[in-house]
């Protein structure tokens, strides 16, 4: 028996002293029920000592463990707080009263009971990592970060210690070093599934999927009933591509656990992703139904409701977001995007900037402030916000491997152009799937891809499945691969893509893949459906680069934060279009932003004929259809045309022009 075992043992021999023989009893009968995992009967035995002896503190420290393990957080720390009152002494009341105030958010207090554990224990493990969690409620990482450290330095075989500098690290950005912790917790235990489970979910963040699916699975062979395990799988499969096997992890996550919220909500975003609006908007109320207070279920709502047409509704879930968490730059940037930002607002977004974190959350938070200043026509404050935020943006996905190489993307687009000659696309005649209904809407970011999806899905034998980001997905080692295809291959192939596309599913005669990157994948669109059209989206140069720049987009794009990039993407592209006029047999459209602005009816009729549909003059009304928009225009087009769009970057000549 070590020494705290002793402690123990001689805190219930005092307490036993103190109580009736049924009293004794009951206490006994109690601890060896705690022990065995029998906890009604154990919460049973100790409610009638306290009822003997209200203020007996052992009776009522073990009834609120009790109270933790069955999940009842606020009931534990109320009957903790009474123990820590009746015995100020004993440093085991005071860690566990820490760990559970912390559980329930309540860090200034978490952080008192740590402290006076720290009184009483100078150099106690327990009290500094229960105070590093305290320290990050708060969000006082620096400090957080320091108590981490001390709590692992004093015990090197610290699980939880390891895990928590490791989830500190993570929320930093700092991926590598929370990798290194959560290795190290790993060895520590190596049949506790959280460090596995852990490790995934950073290897997600560093571009590594293969890797994060490996370590994923491998917790949930440590534990198959792990909801976190399953949680974190459902992430990283959404990352690949596979989102109804997200689905299924995430319903797997919420089967081991039902009020599992985060799963919960995640399940809500993968619905969403494959368009099941209706079920992704039962799920996320059902979340916040159940806890009003989770900030990205809010979110998630929103964007729903925005997606579904309902922008007040998408406008009061945002708003109900930041009062349950104003750190969340997302719905900051919803609402900015929605011209809901009063100055007020701006305020206290500026205040926030002043102390919060390097992270995702913050550079939204960053692009928000840069759309309120653009509303209100201050550009040099405007343009500030947005060059800090696209500048903290790069660091996060540089050091999430995401980085962007333009030399190599520039080589990259010669070896498209170079492998697809007449002579490749000429073999491959016949091959693949003769469908009309692909219609592939490419063109650079912002340059009014959404526009024309809008516009056809509006049509009655039209229909828009959004980015798919699937032609991509085809062939790996692309445009190398090419090489490879056959006419059997190209046959499963398109097949493989006109399912995705949703192809045969509804009496849709045209489907809108709008995944902007297909501009790079033309030639391949016409080896595996020669009987698709393309309509491509032209924008004015600096306008456009100008909408990217002050734009926080969900996927990488690393490119997007820098305006010199940008500049060199704009290229790239232009340059492999022309190429593809040169040499492809598919139909291609040119769709100009500003034509279509000034000549909607004329623009949308010539659009429509060029699909071969008889015109609908629900084309017109595209921002009344209810179509599901899943991309960053989401706001622009729940609205009739408007031009002030367009001679946007005017206004910032200044910030465009570059060194004299």
């Amino acid at each position: 028996m070590n020494r705290q075992e002793r402690r123990r043992q001689k805190k219930l021999a005092e307490t036993a002293d103190r109580l009736s023989p049924k009293g004794r009893a009951r206490l006994t009968a109690g601890v060896q029920a705690y022990h065995a995992g029998r906890f009604s009967e154990a919460e049973e035995a100790f409610t009638k000592v306290l009822a003997e002896r209200p203020r007996e503190a052992e009776a009522l420290h073990l009834l609120g463990l009790i109270e933790y393990r069955t999940g009842r957080l606020e009931l534990a720390a109320d009957h903790l707080v009474a123990a820590s009152m009746v015995d100020g002494e004993d440093p085991a009341i005071h860690a566990n009263l820490a760990a559970v105030l912390n559980l329930c958010g309540r860090g200034a207090e978490a952080e008192a009971a740590s402290r006076h554990v720290l009184e009483l224990r100078p150099d106690n493990a327990e009290a500094y990592n229960n105070l590093a969690v305290a320290m990050e409620l708060q969000d006082r990482i620096d400090e957080a970060e320091a108590c981490g450290k001390r709590a692992v330095e004093l015990d090197p075989k610290h699980l939880e210690a390891h895990i928590n500098l490791g989830n500190l690290y993570f929320r930093k950005g700092a991926l590598d070093e929370a990798a290194a912790m959560y290795r190290r917790a790993a060895e520590i235990d190596p049949t506790n599934p959280m460090p596995a489970g852990n490790l995934g979910v950073v290897l997600r963040r560093l571009g590594d999927l293969a890797g994060a699916e490996e370590f994923c699975r491998k917790a949930l062979v440590l534990r198959p009933d792990y909801p976190e395990g399953f949680n974190a799988l459902g992430n990283v499969l959404m990352a690949r591509g596979d989102i109804l096997g997200a689905q299924d992890a995430f319903r797997a996550a919420l089967t081991h656990r039902e009020g599992y919220l985060e799963a919960r909500a995640n399940l809500a975003g993968a619905l969403f992703k494959s368009g099941d609006l209706e079920r992704a908007e039962d799920a996320y109320r059902d979340t916040v139904a159940r806890f009003d207070r989770f900030a990205g279920a809010w979110s998630g709502l929103g964007t729903v409701l925005l997606a579904k047409g309902d922008t007040a509704g998408a406008e009061d879930a945002f708003l109900r977001a930041v009062e349950a968490h104003q750190g969340l730059g997302d719905a900051w940037v919803n609402l900015a995007a929605a011209g809901a930002l009063t100055e007020e607002h701006e305020a206290q977004l500026a205040e926030l900037l002043e102390t919060a974190p390097e992270n995702d959350q913050t550079a939204q938070v960053l692009f928000a402030l840069g759309a309120a200043k653009d509303r209100r026509g201050d550009q040099d404050s405007a343009f500030d916000a947005f060059a800090k935020a696209n500048a903290m943006r790069r660091r996060l996905l540089d050091g999430a491997g995401q980085g962007f190489d333009a030399d190599r993307f520039d080589q990259w687009v010669d070896e498209i152009i170079d492998t697809f000659g007449t002579d490749v696309l000429t073999k491959s005649k016949g091959w693949g799937d003769a469908s009309e209904a692909p219609v592939l809407v490419v063109g650079m970011p912002r340059s009014g891809t959404t526009l024309a999806e809008q516009i056809i899905s509006s049509h009655g034998q039209g229909a828009g499945a959004g980015e798919l980001d699937a032609l991509s997905r085809l062939l790996p080692d692309y445009p190398k691969s090419v090489a490879g295809l056959d006419a059997g291959k190209a046959g499963s192939l398109a097949a493989d893509f006109l399912k995705r596309l949703g192809a045969g599913r509804h009496e849709a005669l045209r489907i809108v893949d709008k995944t902007p990157f297909n501009i790079f994948l033309l030639g391949l669109a016409q080896m595996l459906m020669p009987g698709a059209r393309i309509v491509h989206c032209v924008r004015d140069a600096k306008d456009t680069a100008l909408s990217c720049f002050f734009t926080n987009f969900t996927q990488g794009l690393t490119w997007s934060t820098d305006l010199a990039e940008i500049a060199r993407m704009q290229a790239a592209q232009d340059r492999v279009m022309a190429h593809w006029r040169d040499v492809l047999d598919l139909p291609i459209h040119e769709l100009r932003y500003e034509d279509l602005i000034t000549d909607q009816e004329g623009q949308s009729r010539a659009l429509i004929d060029f699909l071969g549909l008889d015109w609908d003059p629900a084309c017109l009304d595209f921002h009344t259809s209810g179509n599901a928009v899943l991309t960053a225009s989401n706001w622009q087009v729940r609205r009739p045309l408007y031009n002030n769009a367009v001679g946007r970057a005017e206004a910032y000549a200044a910030f465009l022009a570059g060194p004299s």
